[in-house]
C-alpha cells in the first residue's frame, strides 16, 4: 500500500498584500481565524498548516492558535514586490515568531517564502508579480540566468532565517525554479499539474527524491470549472479584472466543483505513491473571489479555494456572521475531509 503522507495540510492566507490597495483579508479578527482553525484541525481533518502572508502579527497569532491546536505548523513570510530591506526585513520577523513557537514546545517549522523569482523583484522583467509571471512564459531559455539569480537570493534568505531560527527550513520553490536545496532541510515544491506538464508529471514527483531530503508539496489544487484541470496555477486567468470592484468572468465557464475535487484526488494519489512526506492543499478560501448567482459574477469559479465565500447581507451579519460572507464547503472540502480523515490523527513527534 502507497504510504500516506505524513504532513496532510492545507494553506491558510493571513491577508497578503498583492498588489498596492489589495488586501486579501479585509475582514481579519480574531474569532474569524479561530473559527477556520478549528474547520482545518476538525472538520477536515488536516494535521498540518501552512500559514502565510504579509502581517507578522497575523501569522505569529495564527500559528500560536493553529500550534496550541494540535496542528504541526509551517509560518511562511509572503513579501511581494518588495525591496530587499523590507523583505528581509519580514523574514526575519516571522523567523523569529517561529523561533519564540519552537522554544516553546511547539511543532513548528519555517517556510521561508513562496517563489521569489516572480515575487521579488530583480530576477525576472516586470513592474509587478502579475507582470513578471507574463513574461516568464517567454523567458525560459533564460532559466539559467534566473536560477543563478535566485539562488544568490535564497542564500541571503537563509542567512537572515538562520540567524533569527533554529529549527528546520523548507522554500515554497516554483516548479519553474532550479533550487539548490543544500542549504535547506525540507525541499519544498508548488506543484500544479496542467496541459504543460501532465504527461511528465509523476516522474517530476518522483525526481524530488533526488535531493535526499524530506519532500514537501507546499502547494498543489485547482480551480472549480471545466478545464481548469488543464491550467493548473493558471485557472484564476479566466478572471477579469480591469475594474477592481467589479470583476467579471471572461467567457463561459460555468461552475463544475467536480473538477477541483477530482484533481486534487488524483494529486494526492500521486504524491501517496511517491511518498512525499507533506502534501498542502491551496487553499482554504479566497474571500476576494466571492461567490454569486450570476455566471458572469460568479469569480469563485476561479478561485482555489475549498470553501466558497458566499456573500451575506449586511442585515444578516449580526446574527449570522462576523464576516461579511459566510463559508461554503465545497465537493473538494468533502474529498479532502474522507482522505485525511480516514488516515487518522497527526503523526507523534
Amino acid at each position: 500500500m502507497a504510504k500516506i503522507p505524513t504532513y496532510r495540510g492545507i494553506n491558510y492566507d493571513t491577508g497578503t498584500d498583492y498588489l498596492p490597495g489589495v488586501h486579501s483579508r479585509q475582514e481579519w479578527t480574531s474569532t474569524i481565524m479561530r473559527e477556520d482553525v478549528t474547520t482545518i484541525r476538525e472538520r477536515l481533518h488536516c494535521n498540518a498548516v501552512n500559514i502565510f502572508g504579509s502581517h507578522p502579527e497575523h501569522i505569529a497569532e495564527c500559528a500560536r492558535f493553529a500550534a496550541r491546536s494540535g496542528l504541526a505548523v509551517w509560518v511562511q513570510p509572503r513579501p511581494v514586490d518588495l525591496g530587499d530591506e523590507e523583505a528581509f526585513a519580514l523574514i526575519g520577523e516571522v523567523a523569529g515568531i517561529a523561533e519564540s513557537l519552537r522554544a516553546g514546545g511547539a511543532e513548528v517549522r519555517l517556510n521561508a517564502g513562496c517563489e521569489f523569482s516572480l515575487f521579488a523583484p530583480g530576477m525576472i522583467p516586470g513592474g509587478n508579480y502579475r507582470s513578471r509571471a507574463r513574461a516568464l512564459y517567454v523567458l525560459w531559455p533564460a532559466m539559467p540566468l534566473i536560477n543563478r539569480l535566485l539562488d544568490r537570493y535564497l542564500r541571503r534568505v537563509l542567512a537572515v532565517a538562520r540567524d533569527r531560527f533554529s529549527g528546520e527550513i523548507t522554500y515554497g520553490s516554483g516548479f519553474w525554479e532550479g533550487v539548490d536545496w543544500s542549504g535547506f532541510d525540507q525541499v519544498g515544491v508548488n506543484l500544479y499539474r496542467d496541459s504543460y506538464n501532465a504527461k511528465g508529471f509523476e516522474t517530476t514527483v518522483a525526481g524530488l527524491r533526488d535531493h535526499g531530503k524530506p519532500v514537501l508539496i507546499t502547494e498543489f489544487g485547482c480551480c472549480g470549472y471545466p478545464g481548469a484541470d488543464r491550467r493548473g496555477a493558471g485557472g484564476d486567468s479566466v478572471i477579469d479584472w480591469r475594474d477592481p470592484a467589479s470583476p467579471r468572468v471572461k467567457g463561459d465557464h460555468p461552475r463544475d466543483e467536480g473538477v477541483q475535487s477530482r484533481y486534487i484526488a488524483e494529486l494526492l494519489d500521486v504524491f501517496a505513491a511517491h511518498e512525499v512526506d507533506g502534501a498542502f492543499v491551496f487553499e482554504f478560501s479566497e474571500p476576494t473571489y466571492p461567490r454569486s448567482a450570476d455566471p458572469r459574477r460568479d469569480i469563485d469559479v476561479a478561485s482555489f479555494g475549498v470553501l466558497a465565500a458566499q456573500p451575506v447581507d449586511a442585515a444578516d451579519r449580526s446574527t449570522r456572521s462576523a464576516r461579511p460572507y459566510d463559508l461554503v464547503p465545497k465537493a473538494a472540502f468533502h474529498e479532502i475531509a474522507r482522505r485525511f480523515g480516514e488516515a487518522g490523527p497527526s503523526p507523534a513527534r
